[in-house]
């Protein structure tokens, strides 16, 4: 690694701040190419679709999909005794995913050559970036290219009271350890109907709210209608419609 000794600023062809999947991608492929590439990122090994978002919420749907089949045993002609729900295995399940797609993640940057610096960065110069790693440490980087890779977060709408209930995120959801009693979902799209079909075949009593007058609002009516009749079709159709 070329380092100015000097000013104490480590140089790289290329700085990626976030380590999503366009940054992970790009720092991969530029390295193998011989660039040196730096990577930081402040807490998820990959960014969120590997550690909290796609795959997570997909490894727990396939788990409530199983619970799923079990309730409906008898309709496969399968007479099942009563069964419970073990939301720290499910939980578990994921998190054994997590950690072996982490260590995917870490095999690819040590065979391209990308460092990844596990801290928290900011810009304190043209191209160049302070990196305070978890150890207090601090590291200056300053690349060629810098690429801004921040990715998104959770949005809370401005309801009177919503932020002093303490809702839970996607990302609370994925790490329950029991089954909600009775889970209210606030809104109706994609992902917080994912969840709630989840946790209501999981067994816990599910409302859904939606301010919109269809499912998934932003789609076609034949497509809502679609997804309400599946509801139906369960016996588990939202409310607040």
């Amino acid at each position: 690694m070329n380092v100015n000794t000097k000013a104490g600023v480590e140089e790289y062809d290329l700085v990626i701040l976030g380590g999503g999947t366009g940054g992970t991608v790009a720092a991969w492929t530029f390295a193998a190419q011989g660039q040196r590439v730096a990577v930081v990122e402040r807490k998820y090994i990959g960014g969120s679709c590997p550690n909290i978002a796609c795959l997570p919420s997909k490894n727990f749907i396939h788990s409530a999909k199983v619970a799923s089949y079990f309730r409906r045993s008898r309709e496969f002609g399968v007479i099942n005794g009563n069964f419970i729900v073990d939301m720290r295995a499910v939980r578990e399940r994921k998190r054994k995913m997590v950690s072996g797609w982490n260590d995917v993640y870490l095999e690819n940057y040590k065979k391209t050559g990308a460092e990844l610096f596990l801290g928290s960065g900011q810009f304190i110069g043209p191209k160049t970036l302070e990196v305070t790693l978890p150890d207090g440490t601090r590291r200056q980087l300053r690349g060629t290219n810098v690429i801004i890779n921040i990715g998104t977060h959770a949005s809370s709408e401005p309801i009177p009271g919503l932020v002093d209930a303490q809702p839970l995120t996607h990302i609370e959801a994925l790490d329950l350890d029991e089954v909600p009693t009775h889970l209210i979902v606030l809104g109706s799209g994609y992902v917080g109907l994912e969840f709630a079909q989840a946790m209501r075949r999981f067994g816990s009593r599910v409302t859904v709210l939606g301010r919109d007058s269809q499912l998934l609002s932003s789609e076609d009516e034949d497509v809502s209608e679609a997804l309400q009749c599946l509801f139906e079709d369960e016996g588990r159709a939202p409310n607040g419609f």
